[in-house]
């Protein structure tokens, strides 16, 4: 009984994440179309510089929203990884921060990057001389 209950809210918890996936994916289409529009009337209004922060810090939650997605359909530590980066990413680049507070999100971002490359396993894919390399059969490794 424990069991066949505990099966039916994970079918419930995904279909809810489906659901939320697909409530972003339209958000970001509609806002993407939106942003082509502001595009043209931000560079009229604004001065050059402005204009720009504006285009990228929309651009940036957009290709936020769309690692969202990713994350909520494929859970896996990478795509987690890879929402937390743009996320940093954005702060880096669109936000007005101090210094040291640009320096810490540099650190985190490196943190993010080692944690990717030295911690994650990735199953399908062999560490070489030359780095990662992605195996279609685990035989060809042994060859």
């Amino acid at each position: 009984m424990r069991k066949k209950l505990q099966d039916k809210m994970f079918e419930v918890s995904y279909l809810i994440e489906l659901a939320i996936s697909v409530i972003v994916g339209i958000a970001i289409v509609v806002l993407g179309i939106r942003l082509v529009l502001d595009t043209i009337s931000v560079s009229m209004n604004l001065s050059g510089v402005d204009a720009l922060v504006k285009i990228l810090d929309d651009a940036i939650i957009l290709a936020i929203g769309a690692e969202l997605i990713k994350m909520l359909c494929k859970h896996t530590p990478e795509t987690v990884i890879e929402v937390l980066a743009f996320a940093l990413a954005r702060q880096l680049i669109v936000g007005h921060a101090k210094p040291w507070e640009n320096l810490v999100t540099v650190l985190a971002i490196a943190i993010l990057f080692g944690i990717r490359r030295f911690l994650l396993i990735r199953q399908d894919m062999v560490e070489t001389p030359d780095g990662l390399v992605e195996i279609e059969d685990k035989q060809e490794v042994n060859n």
